[in-house]
């Protein structure tokens, strides 16, 4: 590392321009790599370039990988920003929980992407080279994402459950368990809800007049994986499905929600730093 990298950013570029702009395109093709920084190293791309020699991050995951985790930084220093580009949800919506965010906060002031703080590292403001960066990864998105807004609407297309997993190995032992509910007076199913993957509670011949099959409750899932994660959690439970229904039937959908709700979160731990 030279005397020059231990100066301030802004102290060596300049911090109104997008970072590496002065990386040169050596390709014959305007806007074809390679492109060549300083050093002599080829990047494929500005954001090759941004992961591996700014972030430190490995070649390896030079994939869909190395995208969907500068598109989820992006979001992150626009929202820190909440000036140059509009996004509509809060820093912690991104996370889930504070651990996360206080762990991508300090992450951020580490790699001096924000200004120091003393608190989780999220409420700041960014640095000079933070601005840079987001400059940089809002002008070098996919022709797929750039039509969405940053935020929540291109993350979901990247982020959630992994869905890495096998659908058929998924299928099969959701189908083994299914036969087994098939007969049920109340039970659970998979269907699209306004093209959403979802999950309804049908119950059979309800009704004091005349019997009719019936849907006491529903629910929309990010996307096939989250929901096939939630219908294995209830097909595990399947003796409980006639008392559910017996629930949702006679105290309705929300008496339900509220009594899964506590289920799956009875044992969790409370946060209360």
């Amino acid at each position: 590392m030279s005397a020059r990298d231990d100066l301030p950013y802004e102290e060596r570029r300049n911090a109104a321009l997008p970072w590496g702009y002065w990386i040169t395109a050596v390709g014959e093709v305007d806007g074809w790599p390679p492109l060549l920084d300083e050093e002599g190293r080829q990047w494929n791309s500005l954001r090759e370039a941004f992961w591996v020699s700014r972030l430190s991050m490995g070649p390896i995951l030079v994939t869909k990988i190395m995208h969907a985790e500068l598109e989820f930084l992006l979001t992150v220093l626009a929202l820190i920003d909440a000036r140059t580009i509009h996004v509509e949800e809060s820093v912690i919506d991104l996370f889930g929980d504070w651990d996360r965010s206080r762990f991508y906060g300090a992450w951020l002031h580490g790699q001096k992407l924000v200004e120091p703080t003393n608190g989780s590292g999220l409420d700041t403001t960014l640095s000079p080279e933070g601005y840079a960066a987001m400059l940089m990864l809002a002008s070098t998105r996919s022709p797929a994402d750039v039509r969405l807004p940053v935020g929540l609407p291109t993350l979901r297309t990247h982020h959630g459950l992994d869905p890495a997993a096998d659908p058929e190995a998924r299928e099969q032992a959701m189908a083994a368990r299914e036969r087994a509910a098939d007969l049920l007076r109340f039970r659970f199913v998979r269907e699209d809800i306004a093209g959403e993957p979802g999950i309804v509670l049908v119950g059979d011949a309800l009704g004091p007049n005349i019997p009719l099959r019936r849907k006491l409750w529903s629910t929309t899932l990010l996307d096939a994986y989250a929901r096939d994660r939630m219908y294995l959690w209830l097909l595990e439970r399947v003796d409980r499905w006639q008392v559910w229904g017996e629930m949702a039937y006679r105290r309705g959908a929300r008496a339900l929600s509220e009594h899964l709700m506590q289920l799956k979160f009875a044992d969790e731990p409370i946060d209360v730093g």
